[in-house]
């Protein structure tokens, strides 16, 4: 690793990053839900945290693909932050870093996603509500719903039957009706993000990936799910999470900032005024990989009736191929170039979607630099996935272009990824039938703004 950097002419100061996880790290014993370290030489080597729960906290509310664990961001935040940092997550996802800034009562915390369902999503889960008050609200929507005299009105949107049957959208409908009644923003967006989870529990839909296909074993009369039992389920499931949460951040006073905006495009964020970034970006278009969009379509459509949603996958990382396969970003990075060419020799087309993807992510480690204070560092979590036939190499082709733009990368390591929820296969040539393993492992990529 450290000659395939040497040869890109990078930088490559694996020292520095030593001695300041040398100078901060700190034998504090973290409690059962999280990795201790035993010394310097263990934090560098364990990454996998096989033996430990991501579904902690508030982390555990709701599902969300390829979700960034807690254990991972934990450990990072540990050394690389302190109560008066201002951290970012330049792709927060469904909100694991702010999560675990608010659990270590950091001075401030800023997310920025374009995906409105995960955006929402965040917000609850950093958003600590007295259990007490949680359990008597839910006690008041269940005498609610059922109580024969109730009126409200079937939700509507586009193929509704196509992907839940008609009693199941009566009963979902019913707890909406109730739950959006409730007056307390808050307190209704808890229980609102717990019928979303329910929604996904009782539609028809193949829960085997992320892209939207119905479940046949579900169309027949045998799958009949009791929607209010599903929902008892998921709420005394998150008001337990929240009992565990609530008495750790009550007093904490992190101030959380969610952006619902393009990491591609400069947000209203200062020059240098960041202390640290860490964030786990999309591994490749959303087409392709993860569809993000197609996972939130069905809550986001219940939730909020946004039919923009459909149009989320084509927005984000390399959604838009019209790009010339001579981009400067090329010039920018050899190994991307050197790849690309492999890709073109079997299809333009998903050249075309790779360059697109590399060239959206420059974009966003542009505006991470603008933002990140001087000597501070920025650690990105991706992965490298398989085009074509061809494995790209993310870690060194990011490394090459954050070398140009002015970051030193000081160090790489790999993890396995055991906890991560992902499609066990994918279709690498995209022809049908014709699957490989998706990634088996993560980098973990140290960048520091000279």
């Amino acid at each position: 690793m450290i000659a395939e950097l040497k040869k890109m002419n990078i930088n490559y100061s694996s020292a520095n990053l030593f001695d300041v996880v040398n100078t901060r790290y700190n034998e504090n014993i973290e409690d059962e839900n999280y990795y201790t370290a035993s010394d310097i030489k263990d934090w560098y080597s364990e990454w996998d945290f096989k033996d430990f729960n991501p579904n902690i906290y508030s982390h555990g509310f709701h599902q969300y693909p390829a979700k960034f664990i807690p254990q991972l961001a934990r450990k990072i935040l540990r050394v690389f932050t302190n109560e008066n940092s201002v951290v970012l997550d330049n792709f927060s996802g469904s909100g694991t870093t702010l999560i675990e800034c608010l659990l270590l009562n950091r001075k401030k915390a800023i997310g920025i996603e374009l995906n409105p369902f995960a955006c929402f999503m965040a917000k609850v889960k950093v958003t600590p509500i007295d259990p007490v008050l949680l359990k008597n609200k839910f006690y008041e929507i269940e005498n609610m719903y059922f109580r024969s005299d109730n009126n409200f009105e079937n939700q509507k949107f586009h193929n509704i039957e196509f992907w839940f049957k008609k009693d199941v959208i009566t009963h979902l409908s019913k707890l909406k009706s109730i739950i959006t009644d409730i007056e307390n923003e808050n307190i209704k967006n808890f229980f609102l993000l717990c019928l979303s989870e329910v929604i996904r529990r009782v539609s028809l839909t193949n829960h085997g990936g992320f892209k939207l296909h119905r479940d046949k074993n579900k169309i027949n009369d045998s799958f009949n799910p009791n929607v209010f039992d599903e929902y008892n389920k998921v709420c005394n499931r998150n008001i337990n999470l929240m009992i565990k949460f609530y008495s750790n951040v009550k007093l904490n006073k992190t101030n959380i900032k969610i952006i619902y905006g393009d990491s591609r495009i400069r947000q209203n964020i200062d020059e240098e005024s960041v202390d640290f970034i860490l964030t786990s970006p999309p591994y490749g278009d959303s087409r392709t990989t993860v569809a993000y969009g197609q996972f939130s379509r069905l809550s986001w459509q219940w939730l909020n009736n946004d039919n923009n949603i459909y149009s989320l996958d084509g927005n984000l990382l390399g959604g838009k191929n019209n790009i010339n396969l001579d981009d400067e970003t090329l010039d920018y990075s050899p190994m991307l170039k050197q790849q690309l060419e492999q890709i073109k020799n079997n299809c333009n087309k998903r050249a075309k979607d790779v360059l697109s993807f590399y060239i959206d992510l420059n974009k966003t480690l542009i505006n991470a630099y603008y933002y990140l204070k001087r000597d501070k560092y920025f650690v990105l979590v991706t992965g490298n996935r398989t085009v074509k036939n061809v494995f790209l190499r993310t870690d060194l082709i990011i490394s090459e272009l954050a070398g140009k733009i002015g970051f030193n990368v000081e160090k790489i390591l790999y993890r396995n990824i055991i906890n991560k929820r992902m499609p066990s296969k994918n279709s690498p040539t995209n022809e049908k039938g014709v699957l490989c393993d998706t990634m088996l492992k993560e980098n973990i990529i140290f960048l520091r703004k000279k």
